[in-house]
Parts: C-alpha cells; sequence; structure tokens
C-alpha cells in the first residue's frame, strides 16, 4: 500500500497540458496518486500540486501524452536543499544558531514578585551588589546568592529563584519582627512607640503620666512602673525604699498626623480608534523569537493586542500567536476636579494599606490640590486613631555614695586628707 504522507514534506506545483483530462484524473485516482488544489485553466491545460514520492508513478501515467511543466517546488526539503548548496546561508544558520545558544547562557530578564514593604528598586540593588543581575550569567551560585541576599535585606523570610529560559523569577517573602513579650514579673513602663497626641489612656497596673490632648514623643513615659508607697509605717525609710515597682499595663490611644504628597498628570491621554488595523504573527521557539509587528509597524500610534494560538513548553518551548496593531490618534484632555479628587482618593487608600497599620481609625484627612506646570501636586494629612502603648523595662537607679563624702575623713595618723 502506497504511503500516504504529509504535503509538508516535498511537493512539486505543475501545468499539464493535453486531452482527455478527466481520464488523466481518474487513472491517478485508480493509482491512489494523491493531487490538490487542482485548477483547470482550459479545456487543455489544468494546474495541480503533487507530492514528490508518487512523482515517479505520475509520470508512468502521463507518459508522452501530456505536457508536463513543474511550476516550483515546496516544503521544507527542497528549502534545505537550496540552502546547503549555498555555503554563505548554510554559515549564516549555524552562526545564527551560536548567537542563539551563546546568548540563553545569560540572563536578559529579572522579574521580582512577592514583596510588599520592601521596594522593588531596594531589592533589585541587592541582586546587583551581590552578582545578579540582567546581562550575567546564568551559571551563577544561586545557593551562595541566597545567602548574601538574606544579609543584604533585613525581614525577609524566603527567597526562590527560578529560570524561565532567558529571563529569572525572583519571589520574596517578607517576615514579620514580632516583639517578644517582658514576662509578667519584671517591672516596666508603658511608653510611646511614636509621636502623637494623646486621646484616651486606661491603666490596668500603673500610674498615668499623661493627660488627654498632651503631646508625647516616642519613647516618653505614659504610664510609669514606679509607685510611691503612702503607706505611714514606712515613714522612716529611704526615698528608694518608698518606690514599688509593678509590670505596668493599659491601653493609649493617639491621635497621630501623617503628612505626604502625591503628583498627578494635569491631563490625559485619549486613544482615538481610526478603524484601521494590521495583523501579524510572533513566533517563539526557546530564546529565537521572530516578530512582525516589530519587522513592519505601518502606524505611528497603535494598540497591541497578542492572542496565543499555541504556548507549550515540552519538548521544547513553543509560542504561536496572532497580533492585531489597531491605528489610533492621540490627543490630550485636561482632566476634571472630579477625576483628580477620585484619583488622589486611591493615593491615600494605597498610603493607607502601606503605612498605616490595618487596626488605626481614620479620623479626619484633608486634600489640598496645587497645579505645577503639567503636574498636579496633591497634600495629604491624616489624623488617625493608633493604639501606641509598648513595653519598656524599667532601669533601676542606682545608689550614688558621696565621693567627697567618702574621700574626706582623717588618716590613720589623725591628720586630714
Amino acid at each position: 500500500m502506497r504511503s500516504r504522507g504529509s504535503f509538508f514534506a516535498y511537493t512539486k506545483v505543475i501545468r499539464v497540458e493535453g486531452f482527455e483530462q478527466q481520464k488523466l484524473l481518474s487513472q491517478c485516482l485508480r493509482k491512489k496518486i494523491i493531487l490538490r488544489r487542482i485548477r483547470f485553466e482550459n479545456n487543455l491545460s489544468m494546474t495541480m500540486e503533487i507530492r514528490n514520492q508518487d512523482w515517479d508513478a505520475f509520470l508512468g501515467i502521463v507518459k508522452r501524452r501530456y505536457r508536463v511543466t513543474i511550476l516550483r517546488e515546496n516544503g521544507y526539503r527542497p528549502l534545505i536543499f537550496r540552502a546547503l548548496k549555498r555555503k554563505s546561508t548554510l554559515v549564516g544558520v549555524l552562526l545564527f544558531l551560536l548567537i542563539l545558544i551563546y546568548q540563553a547562557s545569560f540572563i536578559s530578564e529579572i522579574r521580582v514578585q512577592g514583596y510588599e514593604r520592601i521596594e522593588e528598586a531596594t531589592i533589585r540593588q541587592a541582586l546587583k551588589e551581590v552578582g545578579f543581575y540582567e546581562g550575567c550569567k546564568k551559571n551563577v551560585d544561586i545557593n551562595e546568592i541566597k545567602t548574601q541576599m538574606f544579609q543584604k535585606l533585613d525581614n525577609i523570610s524566603w527567597i526562590g529563584i527560578k529560570y524561565n529560559g532567558s529571563m529569572a523569577e525572583v519571589t520574596i517573602v517578607e517576615g514579620t519582627k514580632e516583639t517578644e513579650p517582658v514576662d509578667a514579673s519584671t517591672p516596666v513602663n508603658i511608653v510611646a512607640s511614636k509621636d502623637g497626641y494623646i486621646e484616651k489612656v486606661i491603666a490596668r497596673e500603673g500610674t498615668v503620666q499623661v493627660q488627654k490632648g498632651a503631646s508625647v514623643k516616642k519613647g516618653d513615659v505614659i504610664i510609669s512602673g514606679e509607685q510611691l508607697i503612702e503607706d505611714k509605717a514606712y515613714a522612716n525609710r529611704s526615698e528608694d525604699e518608698l518606690v514599688r515597682y509593678v509590670h505596668a499595663n493599659g491601653e493609649v490611644k493617639a491621635r497621630i498626623l501623617y503628612r505626604f504628597q502625591r503628583y498627578q498628570e494635569k491631563y490625559s491621554l485619549i486613544r482615538k480608534d481610526t478603524g484601521k488595523h494590521f495583523y501579524g504573527f510572533g513566533i517563539q521557539i526557546g530564546t529565537f523569537e521572530f516578530n512582525t509587528a516589530k519587522w513592519f509597524w505601518p502606524y505611528d500610534s497603535s494598540n497591541y493586542e497578542e492572542k496565543n494560538v499555541i504556548n507549550s513548553i515540552r519538548p521544547l518551548p513553543v509560542k504561536l500567536s496572532v497580533i492585531k496593531l489597531s491605528e489610533v490618534e492621540l490627543y490630550r484632555k485636561k482632566r476634571t476636579d472630579e477625576e483628580i479628587k477620585e484619583y488622589a482618593n486611591l493615593q491615600v487608600r494605597r498610603f493607607q494599606k502601606e503605612k498605616i497599620p490595618e487596626k488605626a481609625q481614620i479620623i479626619n484627612n484633608s486634600l489640598k490640590f496645587e497645579e505645577k506646570e503639567n503636574i498636579i501636586e496633591v497634600t495629604v494629612m491624616l489624623h488617625a486613631l493608633e493604639e501606641i502603648g509598648c513595653e519598656a523595662p524599667i532601669v533601676k537607679k542606682e545608689p550614688q555614695t558621696d565621693e567627697q563624702e567618702a574621700e574626706g575623713g582623717m588618716n590613720p595618723i589623725g591628720e586630714p586628707n
């Protein structure tokens, strides 16, 4: 039985001229010769495409009754044969493959993810300092990079690095520093963890040192763990013996002022679709990438849309996508006060999420807008009600001796010192 191979390997596009064309097609059908793309040009001429493996059998049927002309050859096999005949093409292909292999040994992109409080610029700078940056070789010691990153950055509990082709994905998991509780038997004061204005103090143990509305600085004592004994039975004791030290405990609410600035564009960029568009395709095999949109860009301004048709990573990373470029016209439009205020509120919410504790209560906020050339400066003032009390161990004062009195007196022979 004749092999039913694909038309993709090697085919010929031919023109057959002669009488009784239908008879020729019937004979090919009986011989199981597959023909496709049959087009009748006139009563004496037709074109068709035939596989190379059926060529000899087809010539056996045609013999001298028909005139056969080969118009062109298709498929990857003739393409390879033509390329091998040209030494310059072969050298160019080999050089191109060597460049691809060499390029695959370098990191072309680093993607950082997972961070929340640490800024991405700080992480990238730390990676660069330990020798992991875009353009470095991929044969670096990953474990050594991780060890040095733990030393460079504080408050990270895990770091992962993996390669995706020439791209390196760095994942950071931030840790939480929990303050170790002080033993309940240890005398402590309740002090302010940050600057603010006192709103409420409830002392369950200890003595309140500040009143509502008072301004406190970080470290100021709010609830003291030192208590004075007023019992008359201790009247003859020294001042140090009349102080009792306790583990202060209580609730401290303070009003914290946050002031910061954000910036916005005065104009918004409007894109208007003209209705013109252009289709292309993109192919990516491993690190090799070919994109017709990058070679042929017919519009000055356009929207880029890409839809994956094939996206496989086994046995080789292969990606085939269809690209649509739509022409757009760009023009600027001055933003309205409502748009500016709405985006400012979004900026405030982002600041709250990053800088203000979740349990804090926002009492008041105010926004001030100021136009500066092409930008708008937004000054924000927030008042938040927060718990600022934290424990600080009491350092007991050691009794000091009077050095002058100790050095005074008489020497062993009765003369003054």
